[in-house]
This record gives structure tokens, C-alpha cells and sequence, in this order.
């Protein structure tokens, strides 16, 4: 069986400040089925025009520390040639990132700036990232690049716009001789197995005295493996199996 064609309508690039709200609409109808953004923002739907303004500004500062971050877009001419996938890859690990606390201060003795989230959560989960980035990936220093978000808009999925950001990343490293690194969610983890990423170890993000618990797996693609091009059929199910992260 041969492989399955790649989609002629899709088109990667490197993101600009112009795509910034075709962008925020993929993250805001991307990432929701992921288990990781309902543990953070588990009242988005009650306050949309928050989830909406701090997505913005999320990516607005990504976009403007281009020294650090890549974010890498797949583009559609059925949709107008604007972005129906995205990635935000840290190709500069010991830059330090430039950026607000996204509408929640670190101190919890501070007022929240924004309805949709759990503040409880989404400091626990910054915290924790944070810190497992440092016991898990630490050591590799600014000899890798790290994958901290990936999503592809619903209507988009199963056309392969996923694979070819994850194997932008890949190969990018590759030139380099570089590890890639990613902290995957639920739904992240059964796409970077495919791609032959190797589980470090796993971890739960968990507020004391809660039950509710999150939990994310630690993953490394060695920097002396070639990317291996995925079937056909893989394509197809990789694209059922997108994801979405960390920041």
C-alpha cells in the first residue's frame, strides 16, 4: 500500500505578526478536546471573550521573541491561505522567556485577571512544567529544541497539517544535531510514540487536598536518528490523535 499523498492545499511557514488572530482561532478551537486545556481553563465557555483576549496574548508574545521561539503554521487555500495548524518551538532554551502572567499572577494573595481559568490550576501546572522541563530535559541545555504546543483546527484534521509541523521540528534538529523534547498531554503522547519519540518518564499535576489530577509524559527524539517518514495509513491516524501543550 502506498503512501498517502500529501494535502496540495496545505502549506507550512513560519507565523508573523499578521496571522496572530487566525492563530488565536486555532488554539481556541483547537485545544479544548485536550484534557490539559479543560484543567486549566474549565470555565472558557462561560467567558469566551477572556479565553479569546489572553490567547491573543499569549501568542502575540510568542511571535514577538522570534530569537526564541518558532512558531511554525500550516496554512490552507480552502480556507484562505490563513492558519488551520500551529506549533511554538523553543529554539532557544537558555533565553530567557519575555512575556505577563497571562491574566494569573504567580502570587495567589493577587486578584486574577481573567474568568475562564482555575488559578489554582493553572499555577500548579506552570510550576510543575516548569519544573519537570528542568529534572527531565535539563541536562540537554540549549542542545535541543523543545515542542511546547501543537494543535490543528477540527475542521483541518486527517489532512497531515500535524505531521508536517512535528517533522519541521524533527528535521530542524536533525541539521543541527539536536535532541527534540516535548512535555505531551493525553492526547500528545500516541502522536509523538508514532513519530518515534521515546517516553523519559511521566508525572501528575495535581493541586494538594484535590482529586482532580492531569497527567503528562515526558518524551525525547534522540538528535543521531534520521525522521522517518510516516505511511500513508499513519498519516491518516496521526492526524486523529493531534495535540496540544505546553506551555
Amino acid at each position: 500500500m502506498g503512501d498517502f499523498p500529501p494535502d496540495k492545499r496545505l502549506a507550512l511557514r513560519r507565523a508573523t505578526p499578521d496571522d496572530l488572530e487566525d492563530i488565536a482561532t486555532v488554539a481556541q478551537e483547537g485545544f479544548p478536546d485536550d484534557p490539559e486545556f479543560d484543567y486549566r481553563f474549565p470555565y472558557r465557555q462561560n467567558f469566551p471573550e477572556d479565553n479569546r483576549k489572553w490567547i491573543v496574548q499569549e501568542y502575540r508574545e510568542y511571535l514577538e521573541q522570534p530569537d526564541k521561539y518558532a512558531v511554525i503554521i500550516v496554512t490552507a487555500s480552502d480556507n484562505d491561505n490563513k492558519a488551520v495548524a500551529l506549533s511554538v518551538w523553543d529554539i532557544s532554551i537558555s533565553k530567557a522567556h519575555r512575556g505577563s502572567d497571562l491574566g494569573v499572577p504567580d502570587d495567589p494573595e493577587q486578584q486574577i485577571r481573567r474568568r475562564d481559568a482555575n488559578a489554582s490550576h493553572f499555577r500548579k501546572f506552570k510550576q510543575q512544567m516548569c519544573e519537570e522541563f528542568d529534572s527531565y530535559f535539563g541536562k540537554y541545555g540549549d542542545n535541543q529544541v523543545h515542542l511546547w504546543l501543537l494543535a490543528t483546527h477540527p475542521d483541518f484534521r486527517r489532512r497531515g497539517a500535524g505531521t508536517r509541523l512535528c517533522r519541521w521540528g524533527l528535521e530542524w534538529a536533525s541539521q543541527q544535531s539536536l535532541y527534540t523534547t516535548v512535555l505531551a498531554s493525553p492526547m500528545g503522547r500516541s502522536l509523538y510514540e508514532e513519530l518515534s519519540f521515546v517516553e523519559c518518564g511521566s508525572f501528575m499535576v495535581q493541586v494538594d487536598g484535590e482529586a482532580e489530577k492531569l497527567e503528562i509524559w515526558a518524551m525525547t527524539y534522540e538528535k543521531d536518528k534520521e525522521p522517518e517518514k510516516p505511511s500513508g495509513l499513519l498519516l491518516r491516524f496521526l492526524e486523529l490523535v493531534h495535540f496540544l501543550r505546553p506551555k
